[in-house]
């Protein structure tokens, strides 16, 4: 088709979907996580129609962000790896992660949701192993570790082939391509498991709540303090001719005490 001859709609003509959600996670090289509008508008200052301005940005991770991946569970719940660290954001939530873990040996590649268990991700890593998370186990470091192959992992992809057959596929930079069986109790759930994780995800928004507010208040104590004690006491600053006028007079005493010291022998 004759591409050139083709009208583009203008932006002015176009309206959103009021149902639809138009804020987006990124993530970029630099390790930021950035939570943005992408619903165009127009410039108060050039008239022109453009993008909002990031509503925060964090720089959470220590290298290039690779994975973006929301939860099949909660639409609101977002899984980013990048460098050596892995985290889980609430949209929403603007005080930063839910969950931020401590750097690895090893720098993560990709990272995926379970299909079957809202707890459980798995992270693919630099040397070849995948780590395996359950939140309901540990929140602190990976429930178990497998390795896969001898280079790094370049991606993952779970598939649901029946209820008692869930299969994760991974590929290396090799370009070789690995099919695992996941085991019966990472694709079976816990009683209750979706709503005690939840439960996790509503404590640690608390939890950023809190520790906001007593920084606000710690921050708040000390400034009410400064203005209470007395300013620190400050030297008069002095010339060089003050000074040296000063020694004189100070050594002059000293020969006179030393003159009637001598006379009084």
């Amino acid at each position: 088709p004759d591409y050139n001859a083709m009208d583009v709609p203008s932006l002015r003509n176009l309206t959103s979907h009021p149902e639809i959600n138009t804020f987006l996670f990124i993530g970029t090289e630099d390790g930021e996580i950035i939570y943005v509008d992408w619903q165009v508008e127009r410039d108060l200052d050039t008239g022109k129609m453009t993008t909002p301005h990031p509503a925060y940005c964090y720089s959470v991770h220590d290298g290039p962000v690779n994975s973006v991946q929301r939860s099949p569970f909660f639409d609101d719940i977002i899984l980013t790896a990048g460098g050596w660290t892995v985290a889980i954001w609430k949209e929403g939530v603007t005080l930063g992660p839910l969950l931020h873990t401590a750097c690895g040996n090893k720098r993560c590649t990709t990272a995926q949701w379970s299909l079957s268990r809202p707890g459980v991700f798995v992270v693919g890593k630099e040397d070849g192993n995948i780590d395996i998370w359950d939140l309901l186990e540990k929140t602190h470091e990976p429930s178990q570790s497998q390795n896969i192959t001898s280079v790094s992992i370049s991606c993952m992809k779970p598939c649901i082939i029946s209820p008692k057959q869930h299969l994760l596929a991974v590929s290396d930079d090799f370009g070789t391509l690995h099919i695992l069986e996941v085991p019966w109790s990472l694709r079976h759930p816990f009683n209750q498991e979706l709503s005690t994780v939840e439960a996790y995800f509503d404590r640690e928004e608390k939890r950023l709540d809190y520790f906001e507010t007593r920084k606000l208040s710690r921050a708040e104590t000390l400034e009410r303090l400064s203005k209470m004690t007395r300013p620190p006491f400050q030297m008069e600053s002095r010339t060089s001719e003050q000074i040296e006028e000063e020694m004189k007079k100070e050594y002059s005493v000293y020969l006179s005490d030393e003159k009637k010291a001598i006379i009084a022998q």
